[in-house]
């Protein structure tokens, strides 16, 4: 952050308080041309102090109800003690700033009415059986389901394979849309959780040397320990090879790139016939030829799985895709967005306008929602 934004922050700290010198209110005035926000904020107080007070009462609740205190909370666990000063005092004066300042607040009664009607998602997919046709899963879902001779069962949001005792293969398939999210336990006991917009294919059974599955999109993996028979996920050209472990892919990000976050045992990860093996607590980045090995941020593997939102040094774009996938709106970024990384994160079951005042305190970009429709401006 640039060390202006700190200076004025604190002056709207003292203005608000009503602790400012004469000269420390003149070099608040000089900064119109830096913040032009501030002249009309300066000369009228006490609405905005309405709106500061009003942010950060939202804060509050936040934290009251560990949603928001929980996430940050992980991420200063993970910063360097020589750098937690200046990174939550960058936070708070940010907060301070853009609250004050003005111009991300959603002012208009029929903004407040719109983000009502846009929903968080819920557990929900479609499964595709061996004829083709479809099956609806959700809180309406039956109970069990037939294909041929294969019988399954549906129990607390989870379709259930590991209790079909069939001798017949089907290939089988499971498709969380935009606004979902599901989990399935296959045959051999491995348990997958599907992040919204994903897929994954499967066999009903699992016979012969190796227990193979595709996916497309997001999906964390605790799979069934069986060294006899490997267990592989492929995607996007990606090959994840495991014996018994747990581990993230993720292959929404830009570029065509699959990241693959190990988080217990270990796992082979094989592209353009080359391979690394890797431990638990590190990650892969593939699909662009190469395969790069870095340590790895363990909450952002199981974040959404445990219901959140997790920023850890993520781009605006690939924010933008999350929030557009978990409450089905399309973005419309009308300013180039900046190279920055951001940190923070939110519960997942918040509403889209909460979500929306977080990332304008994060990023500084003001959020509108229109239908369905998410405008960056």
């Amino acid at each position: 952050m640039d060390p202006k934004h700190f200076r004025v922050a604190r002056l709207i700290s003292l203005f608000v308080q009503k602790q400012i010198t004469e000269a420390e209110l003149q070099e608040l005035k000089a900064m119109v041309n830096d913040f032009p926000e501030l002249e009309d904020w300066l000369n009228d107080s006490g609405v905005k102090m309405e709106e500061v007070n009003e942010r950060l009462a939202y804060y509050h609740s936040l934290d009251t109800k560990a949603e928001w205190g929980t996430v940050l909370n992980k991420l200063k666990e993970k910063e360097p003690k020589r750098n937690q000063v200046k990174t939550w005092w960058a936070i708070a004066a940010s907060i301070l700033l853009i609250a004050a300042i003005g111009g991300l607040f959603f002012r208009s009664e029929m903004q407040r009415q719109a983000t009502t009607e846009i929903a968080p998602g819920k557990n929900m997919a479609v499964l595709t059986l061996s004829d083709g046709s479809k099956v609806l899963l959700d809180e309406h879902s039956p109970q069990s389901i037939a294909d041929g001779k294969t019988s399954l069962e549906i129990h607390d949001n989870l379709l259930d394979y590991s209790s079909s005792s069939t001798e017949e293969v089907n290939i089988h398939k499971l498709e969380v849309p935009r606004g979902g999210t599901y989990q399935i336990q296959l045959e051999d006991g491995t348990k997958v959780w599907l992040n919204a917009e994903s897929e994954l294919e499967f066999p009903s059974a699992f016979i012969g040397e190796e227990r193979d599955v595709s996916i497309k999109g997001e999906a964390y993996f605790e799979v069934a320990k069986d060294p006899a028979h490997p267990f592989k996920v492929k995607v996007n050209g990606t090959e994840v090879q495991a014996l018994g472990t747990a581990f993230n892919i993720n292959s929404h990000l830009h570029g065509q790139k699959v990241k693959t976050i190990l988080t217990e045992g270990r796992i082979k990860v094989s592209e353009s016939g080359q391979h690394k093996i890797i431990n638990a607590g590190y990650e892969t980045i593939s699909g662009q030829g190469d395969i790069q090995v870095k340590v790895a941020d363990l909450d952002e593997a199981t974040s959404w799985r445990d219901g959140y939102f997790y920023f850890n040094s993520k781009s605006l774009n690939d924010i933008l895709g999350e929030v557009s996938r978990w409450y089905k709106v399309d973005i419309d970024l009308q300013v180039p967005p900046a190279k920055d990384s951001y940190r923070g994160g939110i519960r997942r079951s918040e509403s889209i306008a909460a979500v929306c005042k977080v990332l304008s305190d994060l990023t500084g970009y003001r959020f509108v929602i229109e239908k369905n429709k998410l405008i960056v401006k």
